[in-house]
């Protein structure tokens, strides 16, 4: 045994409940719709703006994978306080912090769940940009002293935007200019040698703009290629609150002003006929453009919605300035693993892992919010719940938890957990992952990886006879290329068993794949609970059985 496993076995023995018999029926029996739902909506809600990797609303959920490992009795990994220190406490709302933040300790343990890694983002155009806070400055120039804005709270710079601009202060509403929309908030205004103050999205009113779809014009990138266009020497974007879904009672809580550092993969600025606007921009709260404007802009803004005709207002004597200060760099991506010791010490050093990706697409050119409700609220929801059945069930084996980050972006999450394994790979039996498992029927679900572990196959059939799964139909799919696209993939590449929980085939059939309908309401909580019921006990038999699968074939 290599040290490293004998201080993992050392650790895990002082957290391990007695040696008693695991009961699979208490498990399933914590396996609750209700509960299931309560993630869900967490997971998707606008606050989380859409779990973009790296971002505030990833970190958000970070921290509630964390309190149900915590509720659950799950250990940090031995070697994960050495992991995180060996990392800049550069994440998205842990900026400058050294240590790990509170709430990924658990209480009385020495260790933390989070596992931050760096990596260098794909991005259009060039090397990842990431803001230098320091030299990045707003501020209103109309006064004997200028006023002074704060970096994160008040302002960002817009993602492939830097440079530095002062001058004169012009409201251009939504700056949409369409022919074909019948709109020009840019009409008699000029901009020449001037900074535009404009509104993200579209007016949410008129018959142009009806509907949950945006328009083309209202990308970004098409508005400050209009803009640029006319004259303006920089612009300042205003951000709007995400839209309350129907199921949300109460209006959601004000969402921090975030860096975005990614191009959304599903709506990329080449569809939206992007103009290549090169010049200087930052992203602006309502509050920081109304002080900047000299007068009410939400107001404003609620009246164009009102409306939908711009609202011509003249900023007299408002003058700004601000730099966007971006250098190349890498990122700073949560992972979060915890480990459910197993019952038996005989066995207590072998491990299952179980996973799902608890990132998704964040927010598009357009300011839509891809809720990833299905992509992958779904599969994290029943991540938490089987996390909690487990430690009811508790089986022979340990069983190591991953919430992953970066899958939208290439797998990185597990990527990095695969090529750094917390226990030597001689000791992991097989992994789990739950990716998409919320549309199509309720009673039957998809696996991937049985042509590469026929052991599987057989392990899955039994779990569905081990208890009340509602899982009535197992459908195996052998497409080559879908097995290559989630997280089980970087651990069969190592040479682990792996079994892959999908939805429904072909991929094509849901339509909300990957764009801003992928909400809550599209979601069957039936489906999900069933097939975290299925994914548990295929778990428990791999952590329970005496016999451990065969490596995969290819």
């Amino acid at each position: 045994m290599t040290p490293l496993s004998a201080a993992l076995c050392l650790s895990l023995g002082a957290l391990a409940a007695p040696s008693l018999e695991g009961d699979v029926s208490d498990g399933l029996k914590m396996i609750d719709e209700d509960q299931v739902e309560a993630h869900l909506r967490y997971l998707a809600s606008p606050a989380l703006e859409g779990r973009d990797s790296p971002s505030r609303g990833l970190m958000l959920a970070a921290q509630r994978v964390a309190s149900v490992f915590e509720s659950a009795g799950l250990a940090p990994t031995s070697d994960s306080l050495a992991t995180y220190k060996g990392t800049p406490g550069d994440l998205p709302g842990l900026e400058g912090q050294d240590e790990p933040p509170a709430w990924s300790i658990p209480e009385g343990q020495a260790g933390t769940y989070l596992r931050p890694f760096q990596v260098s983002l794909p991005v259009r155009g060039g090397a990842l940009q990431v803001p230098n806070p320091e030299k990045c400055l707003l501020q209103l120039e109309d006064g004997e002293e200028p006023v002074k804005f704060t970096f994160g709270d008040d302002f960002v710079p817009l993602n492939g935007h830097a440079g530095g601009v002062r001058g004169e202060l012009v409201w251009v509403g939504f700056g949409i200019q369409s022919r074909k929309l019948k709109y020009d908030s840019l009409a008699r205004l000029d901009l020449a040698g001037k900074i535009a103050l404009l509104v993200e999205g579209d007016p949410q009113a008129g018959k142009n703009f009806e509907g949950p779809e945006l328009t083309a014009e209202a990308s970004i990138h098409n508005k400050l290629g209009v803009i640029e266009e006319a004259g303006a020497i920089g612009a300042i974007v205003v951000r709007r609150e995400p839209a309350k879904p129907d199921w949300m009672k109460q209006d959601p809580a004000p969402a921090p002003l975030g860096y975005r550092y990614t191009w959304a993969s599903w709506n990329p600025p080449s569809r939206d006929r992007d103009r290549g606007a090169s010049i200087p921009v930052i992203e602006v709260t309502l509050a920081c453009a109304s002080a900047l404007a000299g007068t009410d802009v939400e107001s404003l803004v609620k009246k164009i919605d009102r409306g939908g005709t711009p609202q011509k207002v003249t900023l007299k004597d408002r003058r700004v300035a601000f730099e966007s200060a971006l250098d190349a760099g890498q990122v700073t991506l949560p992972n979060v693993v915890g480990i459910l010791p197993g019952r038996d010490p005989a066995l207590r050093d072998q491990f299952v892992i179980v996973g799902a990706h608890m990132d998704h697409i964040g927010v598009g050119v357009r300011g839509r919010i891809g809720f990833g409700a299905d992509d992958n609220a779904s599969g994290t929801s029943a991540m938490l719940e089987i996390v909690e059945a487990m430690s009811v069930a508790r089986p022979r084996r340990s069983v190591i938890f991953c919430a992953f980050s970066g899958e939208e972006d290439g797998l990185l999450g597990s990527k990095e957990i695969a090529k750094n394994l917390p226990v030597p790979r001689s000791q992991v039996v097989a992994m789990v992952n739950l990716d998409m498992i919320g549309r199509g029927e309720a009673s039957e679900s998809f696996c991937l990886g049985f042509q590469q572990n026929p052991a599987m196959e057989k392990i899955v059939g039994r779990a569905q006879d081990l208890g009340r799964t509602g899982v009535k139909r197992i459908r195996r799919c052998d497409d080559a290329g879908l097995f290559l696209r989630s997280d089980h993939h970087p651990f069969h590449e190592v040479g682990l068993p792996t079994v892959f929980f999908f939805e429904n085939y072909p991929l094509e059939q849901n339509r909300d794949y990957h764009t801003w309908r992928d909400t809550f309401e599209g979601v069957d909580i039936k489906k999900v609970t069933n097939t975290a019921r299925l994914a548990f006990c295929t778990a428990w038999l791999l952590a329970e059985d005496d016999d451990t699968p065969p490596p995969p074939k290819g």
